[in-house]
């Protein structure tokens, strides 16, 4: 599959599909490896804090209970843990994803091993945290004076960890190439990532439908003595989900990227230049003996 290339919206998500089908094995194993361990651990912390959660609930109309109760579980080590892996995860998933398409993208032919996504993801991860901590403050401020502005930079600043991962941009210069690259393509670029995240939506449904039954289950005191194991393992089916959600995300937007580049760079047009004046490789021998047809 050639990355770099001009694609409508359906060529897009089809390409989105069909690379996740294709190299689900060496791409869940690289997801496995680098997002894994952080994942399985939100996931174990997260189902300890609903347990907890749910086992000392507060007495109904008691505001100073309610309070306490509130502080005790934000405050909770376990909560704690669940949230800031929660938002270390993505970004591992996005680099991972994109790590992944880089090697692929190097040696279209060989298969992708976890030790060379590995070791894009440790080159990019520096300049990649500093990127999402700019961005993400970028876009909250953007977001708390006016939705709008908080809506477009979201959509421009998808591009900026492919920008990281496959320019090895600093972070000034990642921020002006996504602007450079969403113009006068910001809106397919946001509906590509509405359509993903819709299909991403629907398909999270399987992994979260388990951990919300047992909540309401518990909060409604339909099952009050459900073990604690059961709530983890809900958890952990969860997190999960969110891996794989947010993997299909990325490529997503790693496609929209690879066509905006193509569109204002050409890049294939350039490979294709420099290629010329080559030695071509060596013919194949012919066998002598090319059996019966």
């Amino acid at each position: 599959m050639n990355l770099y290339q001009t694609r409508d919206f359906g060529e897009k998500i089809n390409a989105t599909i069909q690379y996740a089908v294709k190299q689900i094995r060496s791409l869940g194993m690289a997801l496995l490896y680098i997002a894994g361990a952080p994942a399985l651990i939100a996931g174990i912390a997260s189902g300890i804090a609903s347990a907890s959660m749910w086992s000392v609930q507060p007495t109904i109309g008691s505001k100073t209970q309610m309070n306490s109760w509130m502080f005790q579980q934000i405050s909770s080590p376990y909560y704690i843990v669940a949230i800031v892996l929660a938002l270390f995860i993505p970004l591992l998933v996005n680099l991972t994803v994109y790590g992944h398409l880089k090697v692929y993208n190097r040696n279209p032919d060989e298969p992708v091993t976890v030790e060379a996504v590995w070791a894009e993801v440790q080159d990019a991860l520096g300049r990649a945290l500093l990127t999402w901590f700019v961005v993400g403050i970028l876009v909250v401020v953007a977001t708390l004076f006016l939705l709008v502005p908080g809506i477009y930079l979201g959509v421009a600043f998808s591009l900026a960890l492919p920008i990281v991962v496959f320019e090895e941009g600093s972070i000034g210069n990642v921020l002006s190439r996504c602007f450079d690259l969403i113009r006068d393509k910001w809106w397919s670029t946001f509906g590509l990532i509405l359509i993903i995240s819709f299909i991403a939506y629907i398909l999270s449904f399987a992994f979260n439908v388990p951990a919300a039954g047992v909540s309401m289950m518990v909060a409604l005191k339909l099952a009050p003595n459900i073990p604690v194991y059961v709530t983890i393992l809900t958890s952990i089916l969860s997190t999960v989900g969110g891996v794989v959600v947010s993997s299909l995300i990325a490529l997503g937007i790693a496609f929209q990227y690879f066509n905006l580049v193509e569109l204002r760079d050409g890049r294939s047009i350039l490979s294709a230049i420099d290629s010329i004046g080559s030695p071509l490789p060596p013919p194949i021998p012919r066998s002598n003996n090319e059996g019966d047809y």
